[in-house]
């Protein structure tokens, strides 16, 4: 592997990219990472092997920097934010607030903060509790809030924890209902997306003529239907694609848009009857609404999948629950047709991701999609690199055969060396070869 000693020779920019990326993906030792770089020790930080103690370094930093990279972080780690809540610097505790399931004990420690951009944080939390976000929402918190340097303003400090509250789902209808009664129009922009409105406030909202507003009530689920159609055909359909991608669209209007061309969204409707109705209709228009959806039950999508009509089945074989068995039969009854819609899918067996990868009519992008999907047999994979764009996605994929992994390590082009540093499959042999050739290319490129 790649001496990383300290006093190793300095390289170029490229070099240090690459050793980032070989720590990152655990092809470095991590007794050589280099624990005098911050950035060495966060590129780790994530590894099953990193020491205890580096997030205590990393989160006592003095750069606030490297404060702020580890707090990218946060949401996904409950260690690393419950250490970032307790930073002096408001900016880097707000980030705590970003951790999925945000537990009650660290949400009531951020609460404790008075820092306006903490309380803006945690009151966009989904997974803060209930009555801390009423709390915000009617006086900002408690204790008293603050002003900070990112929000030095008192009365705008409170407005900006009182809106992301206001937009919050999780925050109380009943304590966003007094904010409701004058329509301040950011207020109405952060309500506008809520789900739990009375049906009539969404009409209200629609009547401000803000377009930003209409915006997120034609995307919002809890609309009401009637609304729905209006705003589709409402100024010349200005907001009929918003419309047609709310997933509780009225059947009539996504049956309208298959008529007219379109390619309707029914992902999750929640109209199971609606779509069974559709999936029997004799009009293939029809029937390709039906096909879009994801929760039809799997006997009816294999009826669907089976269809005669071209579009509908492609459209239904679409659907992650489709079997390996129903990919391979479309493929070969409908040929290369299918290939740029199947060789993405994640159940799409190796022999016809090799039939894709080889076969002279797949179109170009159906090839890269080969080209990064891990179930790819190692031919699919080697016959990607006809196209030369391909090799930065093979160079990226864990089922690479270890022989292209290697030869790929002497690639002229940096994207496809990272993207090799990244793979966690590169065999260890092809680390010094890497990083000796991005050396050895950014000294030929810079004279």
């Amino acid at each position: 592997m790649p001496d990383t000693r300290p006093d190793r020779e300095a390289g170029s920019e490229w070099d240090r990219d690459v050793l980032l990326a070989l720590i990152g993906s655990g092809q470095l030792a991590v007794e050589r990472i280099p624990r005098g770089d911050p950035w060495m020790v966060l590129a780790g930080i994530d590894r099953a092997d990193a020491s205890e103690d580096w997030l205590r370094v990393l989160a006592s930093w003095p750069n606030i920097g490297v404060r702020q990279a580890l707090a990218a972080h946060a949401a996904e780690r409950r260690d690393i934010a419950e250490v970032l809540a307790g930073d002096e610097v408001c900016s880097v505790a707000a980030c705590a607030a970003q951790l999925w399931e945000l537990p009650e004990e660290l949400a009531l420690r951020l609460a404790d903060r008075t820092e306006a951009c903490v309380r803006v944080a945690l009151a966009s939390s989904w997974h803060a509790p209930p009555r801390i976000l009423a709390e915000l929402i009617a006086r900002g918190g408690s204790p008293p809030l603050h002003p900070c340097p990112h929000s030095p303003d008192d009365v705008a400090a409170l407005r900006d924890v009182r809106l992301a509250a206001a937009g919050n789902q999780a925050t109380p209808v009943a304590a966003v209902g007094p904010f409701a009664i004058e329509w301040d129009p950011l207020m109405a922009l952060a309500l506008a997306g809520r789900p739990d409105l009375a049906e009539e406030t969404y009409d209200r909202l629609v009547a401000l003529q803000d377009p930003q507003v209409t915006d997120r009530v034609a995307i919002n689920w809890a609309a009401p239907a009637d609304l729905l159609r209006r705003l589709y055909d409402m100024e010349a359909g200005r907001w009929r694609g918003l419309v047609l991608a709310n997933p509780r669209t009225p059947l009539d209007l996504l049956v309208r848009h298959s008529h007219a061309g379109g390619s309707p969204n029914t992902d999750n409707h929640p109209d199971l009857d609606g779509l069974r109705v559709l999936a029997a209709n004799v009009d293939p228009k029809v029937r390709l609404v039906a096909a879009a959806s994801h929760r039809i039950p799997e006997e009816l999508r294999a009826l669907l999948i089976a269809d005669p009509d071209f579009e509908v089945a492609l459209r239904a074989v679409r659907h992650v629950s489709a079997s390996p068995e129903q990919i391979r039969a479309t493929a070969v009854r409908h040929g290369p047709a299918t290939f740029s819609t199947l060789a993405a899918h994640p159940s799409c067996p190796p022999d016809v991701l090799l039939t894709i990868a080889t076969h002279p009519q797949a179109p170009a992008e159906a090839v890269t999609d080969v080209a990064w999907n891990e179930a790819s047999p190692p031919a699919a994979l080697e016959a990607c690199l006809r196209y030369p764009e391909n090799a930065v996605y093979v160079a990226g994929n864990p089922a690479a055969p270890p022989d292209v992994l290697v030869e790929l390590a002497s690639h002229p082009d940096m994207e496809v060396l990272l993207e090799l540093a990244r793979n966690p499959s590169l065999p260890s042999p092809a680390g010094d070869r890497i990083l000796a050739f991005a050396t050895a290319q950014h000294r030929r490129t810079s004279g």
